[in-house]
């Protein structure tokens, strides 16, 4: 192979390598934008669903962490009174 015949292939590689860089530059820049905005735009709403469910588990979650310290607090004055009345009839026989 002589120099013959590798000039006319350097000179088409030449021409051919930019307009084939210009062709994928354009492609993926016309064509995958839309594409990439449109995952984007999917993706922001999944999140802002799942943020919304996500608030709504914790708001349910705190109701039942304040009913249950409520009903530990109803559970000591139960506890408390119960330990009374049993001190006052330990203490005094004829009640019973």
């Amino acid at each position: 192979m002589g120099l013959d015949v590798l000039v006319p292939i350097f000179g088409i590689l030449v021409v051919l390598v930019p307009v084939t860089g210009l062709t994928a530059v354009f492609t993926l820049r016309l064509g995958g934008k839309p594409f990439v905005e449109t995952l984007a735009r999917e993706f922001k709403g999944v999140g802002e669903d799942r943020s919304i469910e996500l608030e709504s588990r914790i708001r349910d979650l705190a109701d039942q962490v304040e009913a249950l310290t409520s009903e530990v607090h109803e559970l000591r004055s139960t506890q408390a009174f119960d330990r009374e009345l049993l001190e006052s009839t330990e203490a005094d026989p004829r009640t019973l």
